[in-house]
């Protein structure tokens, strides 16, 4: 099977709800046990289902990850100025 790219958008009791990058619609929920990185919400990570779909392998995707959240900040910034 293929990889994904999904954003980590949070963290419930037993689960942990992922939405796919480009289209949010589509979600993947994991067993917080099956969760084997160290991620947060808003992280970007590269999901891969396993062939016998036991599990999942996980790749966090740092650089991307602090690109986005960079230019969100500085989209923020540009209303506030706007505003001002």
């Amino acid at each position: 099977m293929g990889s994904n790219r999904y954003v980590v958008d949070r963290f419930d009791d037993f689960f942990v709800v992922l939405l796919e990058k480009d289209n949010k619609v589509n979600k993947l929920v994991i067993l917080k046990n099956k969760f084997t990185i160290n991620a947060k919400i808003g992280d970007l990570l590269e999901v891969h289902v396993n062939k016998d779909k036991s599990g999942y392998d996980f790749k966090a995707l740092k650089e991307e990850t602090d690109v986005t959240k960079q230019r969100l900040l500085d989209l923020i910034e540009g209303m506030k100025m706007d505003i001002n």
